[in-house]
């Protein structure tokens, strides 16, 4: 969960579970209120949660749509939402580059939020972005995030501090694959995470070239770190 919403409850499986999932369900109602108020993904067939993690905006689309389908890169999570929401959704790991295994219009609904900034590089966003307008029928909707500014990150503390020694061991056994359990606990230790920004700008043209149209956007949020952040609904 930790890994979802990094917030230091979720830390070494600690949190309210109800919590979590209802954090999800409030996300997914306020957002297809939003489409019922822009007039999109008003037919309510196939819904696509891409980057589902365990399920926590997955399952709540089963109340809307009558198919949910979750992808998402890590087999352990995947296995948690078979586990917990296999009745509702359908739930599969996604190691590709595209969507090429579904057809061109195949889905009414896609959400997929903080999840594309992560990818390896901006030209696999791209990819991704012009796939979902693909697979997106007409009228439907994809309801997706990108920050537009990423603060340069802070330099690691000297590595004759505990703070700096603690960061460049952990890193260190990560490579030699020591149990990201026995880091978090022991060293404290939080994974880099890629963080690759794309102005407000470059958002709509490469939606337009896709052949997507940006109904709205959420202002700029900016999180204390200084990630300045939009949600986008985009219909084809």
């Amino acid at each position: 969960m930790y890994a979802i919403l990094t917030n230091s409850q979720f830390r070494f499986g600690g949190g309210d579970l109800d919590e979590f999932y209802e954090s999800g369900r409030n996300t997914i109602r306020d957002v297809i209120a939003e489409c019922d108020r822009l007039g999109i993904a008003q037919t309510r067939g196939q819904a696509l949660d891409f980057g589902c993690g365990v399920g926590r905006l997955t399952a709540p689309l089963a109340a809307y749509f009558d198919g949910v389908v979750g992808l998402d890169v890590a087999g352990s999570m995947i296995a948690r939402a078979r586990e917990t929401h296999g009745d509702l959704c359908q739930f599969s790991v996604h190691l590709n580059d595209d969507l090429a295994m579904y057809p061109s219009r195949s889905f009414d609904f896609i959400v997929s939020l903080l999840v594309l900034q992560h990818l390896p590089s901006r030209a696999l966003m791209e990819r991704y972005m012009s796939e979902f307008v693909r697979i997106l029928r007409p009228g439907g909707a994809l309801v997706v995030n990108f920050p537009a500014r990423v603060p340069t990150p802070p330099p690691l503390p000297p590595w004759n501090t505990k703070a700096g020694l603690r960061k460049r061991l952990g890193s260190e056994l990560r490579h030699w694959r020591v149990s990201p359990d026995y880091l978090y606990r022991h060293l404290d230790w939080v994974p880099e995470m890629t963080m690759t920004a794309i102005p407000d700008d470059d958002v709509r043209s490469i939606f337009k070239a896709a052949g997507g149209e940006v109904s709205f956007s959420t202002e700029p949020n900016t999180d204390p770190q200084g990630t300045e952040d939009r949600i986008y609904y985009v219909t084809r």
